[in-house]
């Protein structure tokens, strides 16, 4: 390989000076500027009569969805209802009928039913073109609340339904749970420790079986003093450990049918003892079985 380090270069081609020389060449820009700016402009335009024109047409659809005739509501589809009335249902969806499909407040409508006391849970949707769904859960009566004023129906989770005219009490063949100066309003869910022991108490009963439920009287006047009314007995519960006191009421019942005791009251309260009232002497019994003696 040829080495050239140490080659002279000429004379002739050497710069009389060792600086860097550099030019610079001007480009025009304005005659580019002036073409890129109109298409900036034109793009520009057309952008905003794309978004008007859009617009335009979507307000023309809304007009004419909103006010034609195969959208205005010719009905509502009703499911799900036994107790509601014919004034219930008008007062709810009757508005609709008439009204365009897309403009009805169905928000509203689900509110008013939810303030009728029957009313569960509801459901109400739009069925296109021209129809509207309503699902209804009405409340099942479960029990009959006596405040000694008045009765009203109650559900399992107590919640009053509505007040029970004394005429028709005897339509409604339900347990009865009494309790003296509650104050019952329909809609509301019972606030008394007492209703509410007396509720568990009367699943674990209609859970056993064996008990006309429609002949039970329970009285809830307070936890502690929870007591039975049934077939002229009085079965004083109190509170808690249904279950097993049922069980034991069950035991002491059956033995003492099989010795032929008239009994009037059995006081299940105490944990290991059971007391039994017949005729005019009390009867005490001890043990778990709690059998009289």
């Amino acid at each position: 390989m040829r080495d050239y380090k140490n080659v002279k270069v000429p004379r002739k081609y050497r710069t009389s000076s060792n600086r860097v020389t550099v030019k610079r060449a001007a480009v025009n820009r304005i005659a580019g500027s002036g073409a890129g700016g109109a298409r900036s402009t034109a793009l520009k335009f057309l952008v905003v009569m794309v978004i008007a024109a859009g617009c335009w047409l979507g307000s023309q659809a809304y007009r004419i969805v909103t006010h034609a005739e195969m959208f205005q509501i010719a009905g509502v589809d009703v499911k799900g209802v036994r107790q509601l009335d014919e004034a219930d249902l008008k007062n709810i969806v009757g508005v609709f009928t008439g009204q365009n499909i897309f403009r009805v407040d169905l928000d509203a409508a689900v509110r008013r039913a939810g303030a009728n006391a029957w009313v569960k849970t509801v459901r109400i949707h739009r069925r296109l073109p021209n129809r509207i769904s309503m699902v209804v859960t009405e409340r099942v009566p479960y029990a009959l609340l006596d405040n000694g004023v008045a009765r009203f129906l109650m559900d399992n989770e107590g919640v009053i339904i509505g007040r029970v005219v004394k005429e028709k009490t005897s339509v409604w063949r339900l347990p009865l749970v009494a309790v003296k100066d509650y104050r019952a309003r329909p809609g509301d869910q019972v606030t008394s420790e007492g209703i509410n022991e007396a509720l568990m108490l009367l699943s674990e009963i209609e859970a056993r079986g064996g008990w006309r439920l429609e002949e039970v009287t329970i009285k809830a006047g307070a936890p502690g003093s929870l007591s039975v009314m049934y077939a002229n007995h009085e079965f004083k519960i109190g509170s808690g450990n249904y279950a097993e006191k049922l069980r034991r009421l069950a035991e002491v019942m059956a033995d003492l049918k099989r010795r032929g005791v008239d009994v009037a009251s059995v006081d299940l309260r105490p944990d290991r003892q059971v007391a039994v009232m017949v005729n005019n002497s009390r009867v005490q019994g001890s043990g778990s079985r709690g059998k009289g003696k």
